[in-house]
Parts: C-alpha cells; structure tokens; sequence
C-alpha cells in the first residue's frame, strides 16, 4: 500500500514561490516613472528608431500571378497612348454632320437670369483652399503610414508570399527578418513626417488633421445649402 503522491501547488497561489512582480506594491509604478524621461521636441534623424538608416522602396507593383507582378509606372506611358487615341477618336466623331447638328442645338452654354450673381462666393473659395490644405497633410501622412508595411493583403492571413500589392522588394529568405526592416522611407517632401518606422508620429498627423477636415467639410456643407437656390458663373 502506498501513499498518495501530495497534488503539486500551483506556484501562483504560493506567495514563496510567486516571481518578483507578485511584491509589487503601489510604490512600484513611481519608481518606474521616475526612471521615464520626456522626449525631445525635435527628432534627430540619425537616433530616431533606433538609428534605423533610411531605405527607399521600389516603384509600386500589383500581383498578376503567383509568381508575376505588374509595376505600375507602366501605366504612365500607357495612358499617354490611350490618351492620344481618344483625342484623335473625339476629333473625328465631332466631324460627324449628325454631331454637328446636335452641338449647334445643344451648345452646352446657357444665358444667366438678370441679377443672377457672377463668381463664386469669397466663402466659397475659403473653403476650396481650407479642403485641398488638410487632404494634402491627410494624404502625404496616409502613404508615410503605408510605408510602414509597405504591403497589401486580401486576407488577415497577412504572411510573406500573400501580398498582391508592395512597393518593397520581396521578403527574403531570412528567419530574422522583422516588420521593422521591411519599413521603407521617403522623401521629406512626400511622406510626413518622412522618415522610415514613424508610423506613431504619421497616425498622429492622420488622425489629427481629419478632425479639421471633417469640422471645414461640414461647414461648407451647411454652407451650400443655404446657397443652394443661388446661381454663379465665372
């Protein structure tokens, strides 16, 4: 006959044997704060990110294939073509007498009401200038934002391989390869705030600057309106 083996203790319920962190008192948080020290108001690009250098990507590409890709830039020249094309088709159609007639019928131009107001509105430009100048920083800090991770997935599966749109070259066979490598940067005059893993800094100015945008959108919006039963022209 043979005794019973005693149940072994889970170590969380016996004080002696709990880790360091099971004597933390309410003193413990301030003496970790007192180690914090406040940041720099201006970033010094050769310390930020842990001295991260900076690195460029490569021109945006889409996935065709599982093993091809399609770069982008291939559209400028493209759509340059096609351009050409349309304006050649437009100049002989409008040769055509049946569109002719219907652009003599039709001019596209109408005559103003008598005391109808000319130009738009000083509140009116206000608000174009206000619209451009927050979807400038909103755009610039959005693609500072993607170069973070500079890939696109379908899926939440999002592994090496997965992606249909990079502007990074592909992940390489490497098992310490991190997020943080993979970052790209770019030029001060294109991303905010431009340099490579500031995604912290980027999301600051994205989300910051909609509020203004979004407060001008509505305005103008109440704005039009009230303006709605008004005519301009240039």
């Amino acid at each position: 006959m043979t005794a019973d083996k005693p149940m072994p203790q889970d170590p969380m319920q016996d004080p002696q044997r709990r880790g360091p962190t099971s004597q933390a008192g309410p003193g413990a948080e301030g003496s970790f704060r007192s180690e914090l020290k406040r940041g720099e108001d201006v970033i010094d690009p050769m310390t930020f990110a842990g001295s991260l250098p900076q690195d460029r990507g490569i021109a945006p590409r889409v996935r065709i294939s599982p093993t091809k890709w399609f770069n982008l830039l291939w559209l400028i020249p493209i759509g340059f073509v096609l351009l050409i094309v349309a304006v050649a088709v437009a100049k002989g159609i409008r040769g055509l007498p049946p569109v002719e007639s219907f652009l003599k019928t039709y001019p596209g131009a109408s005559k103003l009401p008598e005391g109808a107001p000319v130009g738009f509105p000083a509140w009116l430009g206000w608000q174009y200038f206000l619209n451009m100048f927050f979807l400038i920083f909103i755009i610039r800090s959005g693609a500072q934002i993607l170069t973070d991770h500079p890939r696109l997935y379908w899926t939440r599966h999002s592994t090496p391989g997965r992606d249909w749109f990079r502007v990074q070259k592909p992940v390489p066979e490497d098992p310490l390869w991190t997020a943080k490598k993979d970052s790209i940067s770019l030029p001060l005059q294109v991303g905010l705030p431009g340099l490579r893993h500031s995604i912290g800094l980027a999301r600051w100015w994205h989300l910051g600057i909609r509020y203004g945008w979004s407060t001008e959108s509505s305005f103008s919006c109440c704005c039009s309106r009230r303006a709605s039963g008004c005519a301009w022209s240039r």
